[in-house]
């Protein structure tokens, strides 16, 4: 019977992925396939992570004050969280940029 991620509970996700012989799953440790069984059941559940998300959850990690000894941990998920989000305006902006110059040869070309 096949698996119904909004529909089965957590548990039944998550022992599928453990008993999965699909290709993404080939080299991946029991721990990373949970992971990946509740990322997959909750974006099922609550619809797909908005992109800026990311740098939302960072701000938000930065003004807690952390549990003693686990700052370095804080800090380390929330820099990763701030690096995706720059990373994908960087992409945005090269985008852009490269659209701009290629206005810019054309609009040398016409003259």
């Amino acid at each position: 019977m096949p698996l119904n991620l909004k529909k089965d509970d957590m548990g039944d996700v998550i022992k599928d992925f453990y008993k999965s012989d699909a290709p993404q799953f080939k080299g991946k440790s029991k721990e990373k396939r949970r992971q990946m069984a509740i990322a997959a059941k909750l974006e099922a559940e609550r619809g797909p992570v908005k992109e800026g998300i990311g740098l939302d959850i960072a701000r938000a990690i930065d003004k807690t004050k952390p549990p003693l000894g686990r700052t370095s941990l804080r800090r380390s998920v929330s820099s990763a969280l701030k690096m995706g989000a720059v990373k994908k305006d960087m992409e945005k902006r090269k985008k852009s940029f490269s659209e701009f110059q290629k206005k810019v040869e054309a609009a040398k070309n016409k003259k």
